[in-house]
């Protein structure tokens, strides 16, 4: 019964980390498509576009901010998962 706690649990973290990695994927995603934009913009107007291209650098940096903002939240409950495991005696590594 206990080891298949310690599975469930350890499925757990296996699980929150892969849809970590995806939603930071989708945020990398996202990037890739407003620097494309950009892209476009300047092959298409030329360098003169301040408007749209500060449009789209904005999204871009609030993307940005989000990833950052996910990162520290993942960072926190990373933590808080490694603390209750030492506080259970279930890590040699502290």
């Amino acid at each position: 019964m206990i080891q298949d706690v310690d599975k469930a649990i350890l499925d757990t973290v296996d699980d929150v980390s892969d849809l970590a990695q995806k939603q930071l994927e989708d945020y990398d995603f996202v990037n890739d498509l407003y620097e494309h934009d950009i892209d476009l913009l300047q092959l298409l107007y030329g360098d003169k576009q301040y408007e749209a291209m500060n449009a789209y650098y904005s999204k871009q940096q609030e993307n940005q901010l989000k990833q950052i903002d996910f990162l520290k939240q993942y960072r926190d409950l990373s933590k808080q998962e490694w603390d209750a495991a030492v506080a259970r005696g279930e890590s040699n590594l502290a």
